[in-house]
């Protein structure tokens, strides 16, 4: 990049700073934009969480089942009791 465009790019970015930073979200919207944006930001920052729990109780209830001790288990053999 030349030297005349850098110029010309700063002393643009100087006369004009609110475009220089302009951030819809930030500095702009009404309530309702602002509502909807924190909720999306909540939603996708739990998704992953819950993603993970789900998997770790899906394996800790496949293990469970695994030792015979989970819902659908075989019950025990009852034993028979010892003769005096």
């Amino acid at each position: 990049m030349s030297r005349f465009a850098l110029l010309f790019a700063l002393a643009l970015l100087a006369v004009l700073p609110d475009a220089a930073s302009a951030c819809s979200v930030c500095y702009g919207g009404d309530e309702e934009s602002r509502k909807a944006f924190l909720f999306t930001t909540v939603l996708l920052s739990l998704l992953p969480i819950g993603m993970i729990g789900a998997l770790a109780w899906i394996v800790w209830r496949s293990a469970k089942a695994a030792d015979g001790e989970g819902p659908g288990a075989p019950e025990p053999a009852a034993r028979p009791l010892p003769h005096p």
